[in-house]
């Protein structure tokens, strides 16, 4: 009864191992699938650079009976495909500063240009859209009084790598030209901030 048993173990355990080493292929090819397809499903993913920090605006309000230069704080957020073609991408950017007296809402897209030198990565773009500015006074909404208006950006940023996936801006530079209240509004936007990368990098 023990020589049974003893043969039955053994049977066993060469029969466990041999459909082991014969399943062994099955499995190997169900992970290469697998990889596979992880892969091929990141590759497919583009780059993707998604920038939120502090915006600072400094606006010729002269023409408007305010300052000549009026200092507004607020916000810059954008989102921007970087790797279209070698180096060559496109950046959506929106804004908007306030002050005691006015505001203004930039919206911009366009054309940037990346390169690498030394672990910091330059951009240069060129952006077009939209800028809103309003007169804040007692009463005043959101669309009156204001003046929605053509409006350039022209400019570049500085970012330092952290890691893989997160970069500080150091410094985002742009002259912006628009105009509201029939009047040419020109400023100078300094941004600074935290740009996070997704997707194939």
């Amino acid at each position: 009864m023990a020589t049974r048993r003893i043969f039955y173990i053994q049977k066993s355990a060469v029969f466990n191992r041999f459909w082991v080493w014969k399943k062994l292929p099955i499995w190997a090819l169900v992970v290469l699938a697998f990889c596979s397809a992880a892969s091929a499903q990141k590759s497919l993913v583009p780059a993707i650079e998604v920038f939120g920090g502090y915006s600072h605006l400094s606006l010729s309000t002269n023409q408007l009976g305010l300052e000549n230069w009026t200092q507004m704080n607020g916000f810059d957020v954008a989102v921007t495909l970087p790797h279209i073609y070698k180096g060559l991408g496109i950046t959506a950017d929106a804004s908007g500063n306030y002050a005691v007296a006015i505001e203004q809402y930039n919206y911009f897209i366009g054309p940037q240009y990346k390169w690498e030198f030394n672990h910091f990565q330059f951009v240069a773009h060129w952006l077009y859209g939209r800028a809103q500015t309003r007169v804040r006074q007692a009463g005043s909404t959101f669309t009156e009084p204001s003046d929605r208006q053509r409006s350039v950006a022209l400019g570049g940023e500085i970012d330092v790598p952290l890691g893989n996936r997160i970069s500080i801006r150091a410094v985002q530079a742009d002259y912006v030209a628009a105009s509201a209240f029939g009047a040419n509004r020109n400023g100078l936007r300094l941004s600074t901030g935290l740009v996070v990368s997704f997707g194939k990098h």
